[in-house]
């Protein structure tokens, strides 16, 4: 095999980034036009949201200033972003291609594009992309511009693509008060952090202290409740990663692709109090029990997650989980006149003791169109009776830090 060039170990280190810490799932490198022009060299499609990531590799052999570099290579990258949001615009087919799915970005339902320049260098280089780029703020589609050896680390506080969504908005605001150096970004993230996921309000200069380790330091117990936390969370870790044979395609997509965004959706600390839940089946079967049914509703898309877990043989487990996600429908669409989705997971448990969760056995997804205007005053009460009404629901918080 050829030797990668320094541009291609780049791209390969973001890219295997990305896949590693976000999901391999619905992260595609180098996606291209019917021409075969390369739209990014890596592109992630979580449903609504699609994020052009370009990345520039500085050659240490290069004689250039790194100033000079940054400005040269900064300022390709902004291209590149620019036509290829144009792309997206104007609706061009684009082919994305990854080890699970080989599929075309679906336009439809777009509501966020996001560009990311990641420059991939070992020498110092504090500069404000403002400073050489005045007006790369005020483009149609944001742009951030990251050190690679900053969004590395940064993984440490944010590791699922909504948290990175949510900071991204959140930094881009602030973007229009003042412009973030290179290599200031963990001090940037501390504050972040340290002020419960909020910028300031006015110019702060982030070099001015060690706000990172003060963070670190100074929440060092908080941190560590965050994370034994989180270590719930592996359910719906695991649970997304179970999807990548189903390519049956729904819409024009890999019917796999919609479980996976729909469980990539969930922030980490979504994922947590979630996976706390999921985690307290066991116990309930240890206790006596033949089923256990309860359902979640997703923040970000506002669908419900209904899990069944039972002894049933897969058939009957099957029938079980469909009649209720029919009936979680109606009731929903009934009361508050819902039009989104339920996706329903169905898990098999041993029939001797002791009790233990086998594995995933049925899946299935149904939207609010499917029972609107087709049930019964029958079906109503049915509903009710494993449902609830209304005041069923139980809000949780979902906070950053848990006590």
């Amino acid at each position: 095999m050829r030797s990668l060039s320094k541009g291609e170990i780049g791209e390969c280190l973001v890219s295997n980034f990305f896949d590693k810490n976000f999901s391999k799932i619905y992260s595609f490198p180098n996606p291209t036009t019917k021409a075969n022009a390369e739209v990014a060299d890596v592109l992630v499609w979580l449903n609504r949201t699609v994020f052009l990531i370009e990345v520039k590799t500085r050659s240490e052999k290069g004689t250039a200033p790194i100033q000079s570099w940054f400005h040269s290579q900064t300022e390709k990258a902004l291209g590149q972003i620019t036509n290829n949001f144009n792309r997206i615009k104007s609706e061009e087919q684009i082919f994305l291609h990854n080890a699970y799915y080989h599929t075309e970005l679906d336009f439809e339902g777009l509501s966020q594009i996001i560009g990311l320049v990641v420059l991939v260098y070992e020498k110092e280089c504090v500069v404000k992309p403002s400073e050489y780029f005045p007006d790369i703020y005020n483009n149609e589609i944001p742009i951030h511009v990251f050190a690679w050896k900053d969004l590395e680390r940064m993984i440490e506080e944010i590791d699922t693509v909504p948290d990175f969504i949510y900071y991204l908005q959140d930094r881009f605001d602030y973007l229009k008060i003042s412009d973030i150096p290179l290599e200031q970004e963990l001090n940037v993230l501390g504050y972040y952090k340290s002020q419960s996921n909020k910028f300031p309000q006015t110019l702060v200069d982030f070099s001015s202290l060690p706000y990172w380790e003060n963070y670190k330091s100074s929440m060092q117990t908080q941190i560590q409740a965050r994370k034994k936390h989180n270590q719930y969370s592996v359910w719906f870790d695991k649970l997304e990663q179970l999807f990548t044979s189903q390519r049956k395609l729904f819409n024009g997509n890999p019917l796999g692709l919609y479980f996976a965004w729909e469980l990539g959706a969930l922030s980490r600390r979504e994922r947590a109090y979630f996976g706390e839940k999921l985690d307290s089946v066991q116990q309930w079967f240890d206790e006596g029990n033949s089923s256990r049914q309860f359902a979640l509703q997703n923040g970000g898309t506002q669908n419900w997650l209904v899990f069944y877990f039972s002894k049933l043989p897969q058939e009957a487990a099957h029938r079980r989980i469909k009649r209720l996600i029919e009936l979680k429908l109606i009731k929903e669409v009934h009361l508050n006149s819902f039009q989104f989705g339920v996706y329903g997971f169905g898990f098999e448990v041993s029939t001797i003791y002791p009790y233990q969760l086998q594995c995933l056995n049925s899946t299935i997804v149904m939207g609010a169109d499917i029972v609107e205007g087709k049930y019964t005053t029958e079906d109503i009460e049915e509903a009710l009776r494993e449902w609830g009404d209304n005041s069923a629901y139980y809000a949780k918080k979902i906070e950053e830090f848990p006590e």
